[in-house]
């Protein structure tokens, strides 16, 4: 059963935005994945991976010229709607870019930043919020659970797909599923986008036996994890940089199962990226599961595969 909240959005947004933006995408036949507010320039929905305007009657084009474009103010008044009318209160979550609202929606930010010693300490002006509607989708990994666990036994392994075609979403549902099974689970959630936490509590299900840290450093959060909660299992979104793999080989050579996703097109390009090659090397995946999503279709239909490594 899949939870598409996008009126848990709508509050936030101006009003002259959040008509425009309810006429448009409240109808069945859309499913909108991103809403992006740009001072002076057209109000964009994202849809199954792609980019459309909207008219100033609520419509859809792909013609800049007959958007309706977003005025200054408005951004500046979602930001405020965001950040509670307290921008010290989420200082540290600015800093990061972005922000995690109720329900587990997340808004990106880009604008004019404030630096201190090399890294973002606010932003001064605001020109562009980009609101990803959180699409939870219990149930998406029926298909593939019997390839990661039989029995006693979680298999490590990795989930490789093209951006925007769906793995994050399948990857929360398999660490419901295996936390449900009775393995106790830790979640490095760096990005904030698998448990998507709002004052201290998951908005997204991942399961009875789950421990998440979110908004750190996913190797040091791995490392946490392995020392203070004794996981069976240690769920990892996106293997970006060897800190993260080095932390994976740790925990695989602790006898934890690991399970844990990278951008790719197929199993060979992922195998031989630099970053990923000890671990393919050192045999610490035993399954691959191959995500494809076809927008040529109405529905947006996203195709798994699982491989034997």
């Amino acid at each position: 059963m899949e939870r598409t909240r996008i009126s848990e959005v709508l509050p936030y947004l101006p009003q002259e935005v959040r008509e425009r933006v309810e006429k448009a995408a409240l109808g069945d036949w859309l499913d909108v994945e991103e809403i992006r507010l740009r001072a002076n320039a057209p109000l964009t929905l994202g849809v199954w991976g792609e980019s459309c305007f909207l008219t100033p009657s609520g419509g859809i084009t792909n013609h800049e010229n007959d958007a309706y474009r977003v005025t200054q103010e408005a951004v500046q008044s979602a930001f405020a709607a965001i950040c509670e009318n307290s921008v010290y209160a989420r200082l540290d979550e600015i800093r990061q870019g972005f922000l995690t609202l109720k329900g587990g929606h997340r808004v990106g930010i880009c604008g004019k930043a404030a630096a201190e010693e090399g890294k973002i300490k606010t932003f001064r002006e605001v020109s562009s919020l980009n609101f990803r509607i959180a699409h939870e989708v219990i149930g998406i990994a029926d298909g593939i659970m019997d390839s990661i666990v039989q029995g006693s036994r979680v298999y490590n392994t990795i989930i490789i797909s093209p951006p925007q075609t769906g793995k994050t979403t399948l990857l929360r549902d398999v660490t419901r599923q295996i936390s449900n099974r009775g393995f106790k689970t830790g979640v490095a959630d760096d990005r904030g986008e698998l448990g998507a936490m709002y004052r201290g509590v998951p908005q997204n299900d991942l399961g009875a036996q789950t421990d998440i840290i979110d908004n750190a450093p996913k190797a040091e959060a791995i490392l946490m994890l392995l020392r203070t909660m004794s996981p069976k299992v240690i769920i990892s979104d996106e293997i970006s940089c060897q800190k993260d793999a080095q932390a994976i080989a740790l925990a695989h050579g602790t006898g934890v199962a690991v399970v844990a996703t990278t951008h790719g097109s197929d199993i060979d390009e992922v195998r031989n990226r630099n970053i990923l090659k000890p671990l393919f090397a050192d045999k610490v995946f035993e399954k691959a599961i191959l995500l494809r999503r076809d927008f040529s279709t109405l529905d947006s239909v996203t195709y798994t595969k699982a491989v034997d490594l």
